[in-house]
């Protein structure tokens, strides 16, 4: 059963954080636009409620996230997400542990899909190119300083 009702409606978490816009609605999941991620299929399972104006998760988005596996473009396997990057308190991007327990740093706007796992529209490569040309090395600092601290 498809929700056509639910097309530009507002995307928000149980929080009140906007996520966008639904964009499209297919059998297993809403396609959202113009907010946090650029384009983003979400699995319908993540909506806790749809109301007037308004598809409403069932947690905040950084919480559902949390220790899901990562895969590539490719389908290959990149790693869990360890952490979730808050600017303020609104989710920025996601701090990935590998299998070989390095860290990599990906932003929302390489998020493609979330359902069971989460599936960049990149591969491990151009993750790990990321990493060398942006100043991102520098969150990962940081979160492996606190790590350390624990």
């Amino acid at each position: 059963m498809t929700h056509r009702g639910m097309i530009e409606k507002r995307v928000i978490d149980s929080e009140g954080t906007e996520l966008g816009v639904v964009s499209k609605v297919e059998d297993e999941y809403i396609e959202i636009s113009e907010g946090l991620f650029d384009e983003l299929l979400l699995k319908k399972s993540f909506i806790g409620k749809e109301e007037e104006e308004e598809v409403i998760l069932k947690a905040k988005i950084h919480t559902l996230l949390e220790g899901l596996d990562v895969k590539g473009s490719n389908e290959e396997s990149i790693g869990k997400v360890k952490e979730t990057v808050l600017a303020g308190d609104v989710l920025d991007s996601l701090i990935l542990e590998t299998k070989d327990n390095t860290f990599l740093f990906v932003t929302l706007e390489e998020i493609f899909k979330i359902d069971e796992t989460i599936t960049l529209d990149i591969d491990l490569d151009e993750v790990k190119y990321r990493q060398k040309t942006h100043t991102l090395r520098d969150h990962i600092r940081h979160y492996l300083q606190k790590k350390r601290a624990l």
